[in-house]
């Protein structure tokens, strides 16, 4: 019974992570507000983030109310699966580092995935036009872009993807020693 509500609660909290991490996402990379999919993902997380904003407001395209949701999300996420297995969770230091380490590493597994499925989708049907797939060439854009600038023109074949999964690899890599060596 126990693993079942801890698949329950790991589910849904994720389910929730996810969503506010792609809320920030959505407004970090300027993608598209009127795309029905950023609008589903708003539609969902407008009651929570609507209050949270007046408290912390928003900067440029940074919101710093969805991401502090997602990092809350993931800070429950801990706590109660902790709680479930009767362990100690750490100090308030380490959780906080511990959920902020979570949506950090949801990022850079949502970009990576995105930029996955925009090269299959770009083999499979190019130039299809579904709103899922202009929303994820337009969260991977930001990591693109510059990718591009840096790979010389190699006959009509994008590398710059390559030289994406590189660097996520390692920030993947370095980022949890990172916090590691803070604790």
């Amino acid at each position: 019974m126990n693993d079942a509500l801890n698949y329950v609660i790991s589910f849904v909290l994720q389910i929730v992570s996810f969503l506010f991490v792609a809320r920030f996402l959505l407004q970090a990379c300027r993608v598209d507000f009127y795309n029905p999919v950023s609008q589903g993902i708003v539609k969902i997380t407008d009651p929570i983030l609507r209050p949270l904003r007046v408290v912390l407001p928003g900067y440029r395209n940074i919101d710093f109310a969805a991401f502090l949701a997602a990092v809350l999300s993931e800070i429950i996420l801990i706590m109660s699966l902790t709680a479930l297995q009767g362990g100690y969770a750490g100090g308030v230091g380490i959780i906080l580092a511990s959920g902020l380490l979570q949506v950090l590493m949801l990022c850079i597994r949502i970009f990576w995935w995105s930029i996955l499925i925009v090269i299959i989708a770009g083999w499979i049907a190019p130039g299809n036009y579904h709103p899922a797939l202009l929303l994820l060439h337009q969260i991977t854009e930001p990591l693109l872009a510059p990718a591009r600038r840096l790979l010389p023109a190699m006959g009509g074949l994008d590398l710059s993807p390559i030289l994406a999964f590189l660097v996520l690899g390692v920030v993947e890599r370095v980022l949890p020693q990172i916090f590691m060596s803070m604790f």
